[in-house]
């Protein structure tokens, strides 16, 4: 466990990256976790977003507070925590590598409902959604994001800034690489690895391991021979998953 998780007598101030979809998930988690005292409180001062509409709006009562470049500009070095409420893993990691890097601490954003054993680990500034399962010896990364339902395995890891969709199967003593995709309903078969960069498309099966900066599909997944940094990325970052070629067995 992380010690951003770490219950204490006052809330800490926290602000979220993104103020989307995800960020409003985001929002709401870290009140559940307030209302928990294993958890401790936090006090949401507001989102950061790049997109021009929205600075100075509320957003459920949470102000915006600005671009990105203008929050560090103004509050570099302050006490204060942040979560990367992003869906796309590179552009998490390019954001929290630099709120890491102007002085603020990254906040481990788990929701209560989840079921995670003792002797797993969760990285810093990683998000864990209402009804998923961490199981013995996990290792779950830095920023990494674990959405509603998905389970991972004992002895298997989430590297940094991976990504596991709504329903993710990741079956026990499977690698899933820095930075890897897996979408909605995806099941990884036991001992597999997913590779660094790759991405597993919704509701494929991986029988076998996927080299990175690879995309796979099916059931059971077969390589897709096409854009080797290709990620999905969500609709509201204005862009729509690309159609996918056909797939050709190996």
């Amino acid at each position: 466990m992380h010690d951003s998780l770490a219950s204490s007598g006052s809330p800490r101030p926290l602000v979220i990256i993104g103020a989307g979809g995800h960020g409003l998930e985001v929002m709401w988690v870290a009140a559940r976790m307030s209302l928990d005292p294993v958890f401790g409180s936090w006090n949401v001062l507001g989102f950061v977003d790049d997109h021009s509409g929205l600075r100075g709006r509320m957003i459920e009562g949470v102000p915006v507070l600005g671009s990105v470049a203008e929050f560090l500009a103004a509050n570099r070095g302050k006490p204060w925590y942040f979560h990367c409420a992003v869906g796309s893993n590179l552009q998490r990691q390019k954001l929290a590598e630099q709120f890491e890097g102007a002085g603020f601490q990254a906040a481990t954003i788990m929701d209560p409902m989840t079921i995670i054993s003792p002797r797993a680990t969760l990285g810093a500034g990683s998000y864990v959604a209402p009804r998923c399962y961490i199981g013995p010896k996990a290792i779950v990364g830095r920023h990494v994001l674990i959405n509603v339902g998905a389970s991972i395995g004992h002895h298997s890891t989430m590297a940094d800034f991976a990504q596991a969709c709504p329903g993710v199967r990741v079956n026990g003593h499977c690698e899933v690489g820095k930075l890897a995709f897996l979408g909605s309903n995806a099941v990884i078969h036991p001992g597999k690895r997913v590779g660094d960069c790759a991405t597993v498309a919704a509701g494929s099966f991986v029988v076998r391991n996927v080299s990175p900066s690879t995309l796979v599909v099916g059931v059971p997944a077969v390589s897709v021979h096409q854009t080797p940094t290709f990620e999905f990325e969500t609709p509201e970052q204005g862009n729509t998953p690309p159609a996918i070629p056909n797939a050709s067995r190996e």
